[in-house]
């Protein structure tokens, strides 16, 4: 070969091999997105109490690659309150043909399926299966995730507050200004249902939020089984640490 073709040929080389770039595990170690596989997916996913969402995805997949960065997004933002996972479903090839949902297989990439368990349930394992078709975008998909969160908090107010006080469980209620549930506080209800009674009250039942001296929001007060007392009290941002 010529000594100008062999320079165009490392130019050429070079070239290439500035564009070609070594392809990343889609969600790595220390991602909020926990990866399933054939040994863990049936116990991560099957078996819990939480809602569970699960992207099935190929590495090769321009959609997948585009919607990682919202997915992982969504993963932060809805951690402790719904479990997000994620399915290759090359390299698992099983799981992608055998999650539990055998009505709606696996016919494109990336499909997201939302696992919501049956709390009703007395069968451990029993859920729904919603297979979620809106924008791929962290907030909508947040957004159609938490309308599947169930609530067990009670809504405390004068007139039923002494059967809290009475319980055989310990229980906490939080004191709030919102009209609406948290998100959180939903999450918590499942966690510990059978544990902890979760309760709310809102600033409008002035009688509960003076017996209890409330005045701020949000508040917290935690009580053991069968106190009529006043508890002990937590203020300030409320969240997981």
């Amino acid at each position: 070969m010529a000594r100008g073709g062999l320079r165009l040929f490392a130019v050429v080389l070079s070239i290439t091999s500035q564009l070609i770039v070594p392809c990343k595990s889609f969600y790595e170690k220390g991602s909020d997105v926990i990866t399933l596989t054939k040994k863990n997916f049936d116990g991560e996913v099957h078996h819990t109490d939480m809602l569970y969402v699960v992207e099935f995805y190929r590495e090769g997949c321009g959609y997948c690659q585009l919607l990682t960065p919202e997915y992982e997004k969504l993963a932060g933002s809805l951690k402790h309150m719904v479990k997000v996972g994620a399915v290759n479903t090359e390299r698992e090839s099983y799981v992608a043909g055998n999650h539990g949902d055998p009505e709606n297989p696996i016919s494109g990439v990336p499909t997201i399926k939302l696992f919501k368990p049956k709390w009703d349930s007395k069968v451990l394992g029993e859920q729904d299966v919603i297979v979620y078709n809106g924008e791929r975008k962290a907030k909508a998909m947040a957004e159609f995730m938490m309308s599947h969160m169930p609530s067990l908090v009670k809504r405390v107010t004068a007139a039923n507050l002494h059967k809290l006080q009475g319980s055989t469980s310990p229980s906490a209620l939080l004191f709030t200004e919102k009209s609406s549930t948290a998100p959180l506080w939903k999450a918590l209800s499942i966690e510990y249902r059978g544990r902890i009674l979760l309760g709310e009250v809102s600033k409008d039942e002035t009688s509960v939020c003076k017996q209890f001296g409330i005045t701020e929001f949000p508040t917290i007060i935690a009580l053991p089984a069968g106190a009529s007392g006043p508890g002990d009290r937590y203020g300030g941002s409320i969240g997981f640490k």
